[in-house]
């Protein structure tokens, strides 16, 4: 069963939200929280034979948010482009405690009962929103391809480039047009790139206000199970552990590849869409019972 949930944050933004109800007696409810320049469609919870699906076959209440400004949900109406500019820090700040509050209330549970997934910008937004207190502990983490691109050693300069680039079409532009350039489904704001691009730039993970996330991290004690694609150039192997390093309760890497006993080296989004990887699924689904 489908149901579609709003949620409402504090500067008067409707987030939507898509809810997979729990085949049989449910075990839980997982929260899926969606990557940058898309919307949380990739989960599947409006199709068959999806990962939404698979999970809530497994026993959990699946809900999938989309940010303002992605998918169906309604972007700020101030901003030079025609979908509203907005921060990261806003996602932080107003989008996942609004989520949250949303989710626990339609889950009749309180948010210490949730699981978060957050993939990408959405396991950002999460360890964001945790170290900044911004949002209660939940009962698990699932952390799949998160990292963030600062200095390192291998392919600094490379992603400093990429990164100026992005940084000086959105300038120009006053937005950056992912669908334009058929890179992704959803444009991203002027502010938010300049924010993301910036880290890369200084090598610091930070709020606009100077808060350091990074920092931050080593607060958390919500237990954490970090896993990547072995495939993902986006978020390499590499960059998962070195993030999941900054976490004190995170579980060893999870790597999904061949080597590791899986069907195929998966890259950043087909964590989520390739039918081949249902014993994943089921694998993470089992991650977020909390009896595990």
């Amino acid at each position: 069963m489908l149901d579609e949930l709003v949620a409402r944050t504090a500067d008067g933004v409707t987030l939507r939200i898509d809810r997979r109800r729990a085949r049989g007696e449910r075990r839980g409810v997982i929260v899926c929280l969606h990557a940058m320049m898309t919307d949380g469609r990739y989960f599947g919870a409006r199709r068959e034979r999806s990962f939404a699906a698979a999970v809530a076959d497994a026993g959990f209440d699946v809900l999938v948010p989309d940010f303002r400004g992605h998918g169906r949900s309604q972007p700020p109406t101030a901003g030079r482009h025609a979908g509203g500019d907005w921060s990261f820090d806003d996602l932080v700040e107003l989008d996942l405690p609004a989520i949250v509050a949303a989710a626990a209330a339609a889950s009749a549970c309180p948010p210490e009962d949730l699981v978060l997934l957050g993939h990408s910008l959405g396991g950002l937004v999460t360890i964001a929103a945790l170290g900044t207190r911004r949002i209660p502990s939940p009962r698990r983490v699932l952390l799949p391809a998160t990292s963030v691109w600062l200095h390192g050693p291998r392919g600094a300069l490379a992603r400093r480039l990429v990164m100026a680039a992005y940084r000086g079409v959105s300038r120009a532009l006053g937005y950056a047009p992912i669908r334009r350039l058929r890179v992704g489904t959803a444009d991203e704001a002027a502010t938010y790139v300049r924010q993301l691009t910036g880290w890369t730039l200084a090598g610091r993970w930070t709020s606009l206000r100077g808060v350091d996330y990074q920092a931050l991290m080593t607060s958390i004690e919500t237990r954490v199970v970090p896993l990547v694609g072995a495939g993902d150039w986006m978020c390499t192997p590499r960059d998962a552990r070195a993030f999941a390093g900054h976490l004190s309760h995170a579980a060893p890497l999870r790597i999904v590849g061949q080597s590791h006993g899986d069907p195929i080296d998966p890259d950043h989004f087909e964590l989520f869409t390739r039918p081949e990887l249902l014993p994943l699924w089921r694998e993470l689904a089992g991650a977020g019972d909390p009896d595990a």
